[in-house]
């Protein structure tokens, strides 16, 4: 479990529920996270989470629908990670389970107890990765396909949020990979801190890749530039060498000898140049013309 992940379940568990919005957050986690013990004498039902505060918020709600006689806590190891247990003792099938009875394809069902039952869903099975990654991903895993195809129109029908599925070591996964996606199902969640801390680092994130692409693009125009001037000196020192330096025009030569003091300027500076020299203003464009001068009667030396 990530630490954005504990974060985001840390301030779920902080919030305050209405009397309806807890049973429906108890009956999306007993959904998905229940064991189940059976024997002759007495039937029970253990609860789990590998998140301590979530163990404990979901406990309180149990004693708050009158199961504080049923109910313990419990502290076991699970592939060497602790893994908290609730304990519910009940004397028929569907005593305590018909005291939380919610049915999320009710049209009746009111938006904040669907909020409240994804908060149930994402605190037994959802988990999102640190928005710090080079990828974002937010997935909640389910043990049914039907359970998750239900999940998943209910995200799409009433939140706009179309989640993709995959199936992965037997379980049908819930995905979402935009980062404006993931951001509106905090929103849903109801969890302003996780949202602020999700977005600061998106933005911060963002702009690190929107300065880099700018140094990568300045970067290479430099190197642009250089390559290009490079070409313009071995050009110019030729036809020195050949005597042929007459052949090109005044505004040529003057623009070739100030490309020999400066072979790391671009065109623009060699045009701020040439005017400081000159007094005569040359555009960027007419620097350009010039050097086409240059390679043409470069060229004509070299095939002569």
């Amino acid at each position: 479990m990530s630490s954005f992940t504990m974060m985001i379940k840390d301030e779920i568990c902080q919030k305050s529920f209405q009397d309806c919005c807890q049973k429906s957050l108890l009956s999306a986690f007993i959904r998905l996270n229940y064991l189940t013990n059976n024997n002759q004498e007495q039937q029970k039902i253990k609860l789990y989470s590998f998140h301590e505060p979530t163990i404990n918020l979901i406990f309180q709600l149990l004693n708050r629908q009158g199961l504080e006689n049923y109910s313990q806590i419990l502290t076991t190891k699970y592939k060497k990670t602790k893994r908290y247990l609730i304990e519910v003792n009940h004397l028929s099938n569907d005593f305590w389970l018909k005291s939380i009875d919610f049915d999320i394809l009710d049209r009746n069902v009111k938006k904040h107890c669907l909020r409240a039952y994804i908060a149930g869903i994402f605190l037994g099975s959802g988990s999102i990765n640190s928005p710090t990654t080079s990828n974002y991903h937010l997935e909640l895993q389910f043990n049914s396909y039907h359970f998750a195809k239900i999940i998943q129109k209910l995200l799409l029908d009433n939140f706009n949020l179309d989640f993709k599925v995959i199936i992965r070591r037997k379980k049908f996964i819930l995905y979402l990979k935009k980062s404006n996606d993931i951001s509106e199902f905090l929103k849903l969640l109801d969890c302003p801190q996780a949202v602020f801390s999700f977005e600061d680092q998106r933005i911060k994130r963002e702009l690190l890749n929107t300065i880099n692409r700018f140094n990568n693009i300045d970067i290479s125009n430099q190197q642009k530039t250089l390559i290009a001037s490079l070409q313009q000196v071995k050009m110019i020192t030729k036809i020195k060498e050949l005597n042929q330096f007459n052949q090109l025009s005044n505004k040529c030569q003057s623009l070739a000898d100030l490309r020999l003091e400066n072979q790391d300027a671009s065109l623009t500076e060699l045009s701020i140049f040439y005017y400081e020299k000159t007094g005569e203003i040359i555009t960027k464009s007419g620097v350009n013309h010039l050097m086409r001068e240059l390679r043409k009667t470069y060229r004509e030396l070299l095939s002569m």
